[in-house]
């Protein structure tokens, strides 16, 4: 997607999504008191840092009532169409890391580095379809970086909507039930077609 489609694209669905991002605020406002915004420094296209955004869904190291709601249905990542209008996110790619993750995760896993020829999105496969572990994270993710196409890109908004709609968990199940689209997803059909992938993972 084009810079200007993806930025005018992002415009339209903050319009469109401000009565969910009013819920939201609401909600935390509410049940759990402010701030509403959670900021955290991320790294972007090329290790650049840059200030992501979501609503609060945690206080005090725990998630809480709300924050567990949001977190399923993804509208906690809806404040993160600010960073796609900043050019920091892309509607899709890998997930944005934060500088400590990346340090640490860079001593065992060298190729981490692959990810950051494009920019962090705001959803994804791994966003979408979970994760069993860093490495199998960072495999993903860095073939997404390689060779994502539009034709993949389109299965990830449609997958997206989907979580949307019936929250991950439920849409991970619903796709667990089809190993081989899934493995093609993500990469792993030709290097190995049996292996098994989880249902639901970390997001």
């Amino acid at each position: 997607m084009s810079g200007r489609m993806e930025t005018a694209a992002a415009a339209a669905l903050l319009v469109a999504s401000a009565p969910l991002s009013m819920i939201s605020a609401a909600s935390i406002l509410l049940l759990d008191g402010p701030p509403i915004l959670f900021r955290q420094t991320r790294l972007g296209l090329h290790r650049r840092p840059f200030s992501l955004l979501k609503f609060r869904t945690m206080r005090d190291g725990h998630v809480t009532c709300p924050g567990r709601v949001l977190r399923d249905l993804g509208w906690d990542e809806l404040p993160q169409l600010v960073n796609v209008l900043r050019r920091d996110l892309a509607f899709i790619g890998p997930r944005p890391l934060t500088p400590e993750d990346v340090d640490r995760l860079a001593a065992a896993h060298p190729g981490i580095g692959g990810r950051f020829s494009v920019r962090p999105g705001l959803t994804g496969l791994i966003q979408v379809l979970g994760t069993r572990g860093a490495a199998f994270s960072i495999a993903v993710e860095n073939a997404y970086a390689r060779g994502g196409t539009p034709l993949l890109d389109a299965q990830i908004l449609s997958l997206t909507a989907g979580a949307f709609l019936l929250g991950k968990d439920r849409l991970r199940r619903l796709v667990a039930r089809f190993p081989g689209w899934k493995n093609r997803l993500l990469f792993l059909e030709a290097e190995n077609p049996d292996q098994e992938l989880p249902v639901s993972g970390n997001h």
